[in-house]
């Protein structure tokens, strides 16, 4: 059943390439609106119509966590697929713009790969190991001089998870044996495919426009500079010059600055009356002046162009 499922899907895509092809003379290179596809496009659809279809429909089979994880590859393919289009009709584009065109691969390959982290308790993690360890491998259309070899080192990765698989369902369940041998196909195809149509890396278009990525949007620009402080404010009060002039006034006062003060007569003097000694108390003292902390002013967020670069066994 699930073979007569893929063969159908196959017939699909093969159906809509014809219908494609005819309504642009039957020509297999790229038309601008023609809406025909390059021949390694097409070379492409054929690799999703079989392995991947096929790996499609037993992870439906399977369910749970495997058919989510499924249609997430479903979802990095397609995004390929598009890139692919774009580099038939178009001539290589700058390197920023070639970042955002990898940009929908790069993420679709961390959603795979953090799907994988998330569920560590699912009763399928070795499933989802084997698709997370080797996904990377879509990012071949970053690499040159030879994205083959680098789609072999991806498959191999999963080697580890997918025999333990067969491992554990080869007496129980041969839906699962049948997913390991069309998932690893999937690689094994593409390596096929890349060695005809793209040995050296991404195979661009010699004769069309230059592509356009469409570009990273540019970092919001910098706040206006804080007001300048108010230094008469923050001493406290509000009465502004007549209170410096009223400070400088009694300052040049001189000498008669003392007549204000009030006479204390010997009895009120305490090292002319002792009793006064013993009668000391605390000395209350006035509220501490308080300083608030400066505030480092948050630098605005940079924001990078969107590129697929590897780190190790991911993306980014």
């Amino acid at each position: 059943m699930a073979e007569l499922a893929g063969l159908v899907q196959r017939l699909e895509v093969a159906v809509g390439r014809l219908e494609s092809m005819s309504g642009s003379g039957g020509s297999g290179a790229p038309a601008g609106g023609s809406g025909a596809v390059s021949v390694y496009v097409g070379a492409y659809d054929n690799l999703i119509s079989g392995p991947v279809a096929q790996y499609m429909t037993l992870s439906q089979k399977i369910g749970g966590d495997v058919q989510k994880h499924a249609e997430m590859m479903k979802q990095a393919f397609s995004c390929q697929r598009q890139l692919l289009v774009t580099a038939s009709g178009s001539q290589k584009p700058s390197d920023s713009a070639l970042n955002s065109l990898l940009a929908p691969v790069s993420k679709a390959i961390q959603e795979v790969q953090s799907f994988r982290e998330k569920n560590r308790s699912s009763p399928l993690f070795n499933h989802l190991s084997a698709v997370s360890e080797s996904v990377p491998a879509l990012g071949w259309v970053a690499m040159s001089p030879k994205p083959g070899p680098y789609v072999k080192d991806m498959q191999d990765a999963a080697m580890f998870y997918t025999n333990r698989v067969l491992k554990d369902y080869k007496e129980k369940d041969k839906t699962h044996v049948d997913w390991v041998n069309a998932y690893v196909s999937i690689w094994t195809e593409l390596q096929g495919y890349i060695k005809q149509h793209h040995t050296t890396g991404l195979s661009w278009s010699k004769t069309g426009p230059v592509a356009s990525g469409g570009g990273a949007p540019a970092p919001p620009p910098p706040g206006p500079p804080p007001p300048p402080m108010d230094f008469d404010k923050s001493a406290g009060g509000d009465s502004g010059p007549v209170s410096r002039n009223a400070l400088f006034a009694s300052i040049n006062k001189g000498a008669d600055i003392t007549k204000g003060l009030k006479h204390v007569s010997d009895s009120e003097k305490t090292h002319k009356n002792p009793t006064l000694r013993g009668q000391t108390g605390p000395v209350a003292s006035g509220p501490k002046p308080f300083s608030p902390r400066p505030t480092a002013a948050a630098s605005p967020a940079r924001t990078l162009p969107p590129v697929l670069e590897l780190d190790g066994k991911k993306w980014k």
